[in-house]
């Protein structure tokens, strides 16, 4: 397991599912800059989208359904 992961389990254990949200959406920034670095250094679309991208709405959407809780 990650660093990421522990802090998660931490979280929601310790603080409530308002602070792992928010951990959650200050987390989706990394693979969203992916998407920009691998669009800037000329890679392929369709990784950058596909991927990266597709990781950070997936990582928002279960920040707002944390935020719904």
């Amino acid at each position: 397991m990650t660093i990421a992961a522990y802090t998660l389990a931490v979280l929601l254990a310790f603080v409530g599912a308002r602070a792992e949200a928010w951990f959650m959406v200050c987390l989706a920034v990394v693979p969203f800059l992916d998407t920009v670095m691998v669009l800037r250094h000329g890679g392929p679309k369709a990784v950058a989208f596909e991927i990266h991208l597709a990781t950070a709405a997936v990582v928002l959407v279960s920040a707002a359904l944390l935020f719904a809780a």
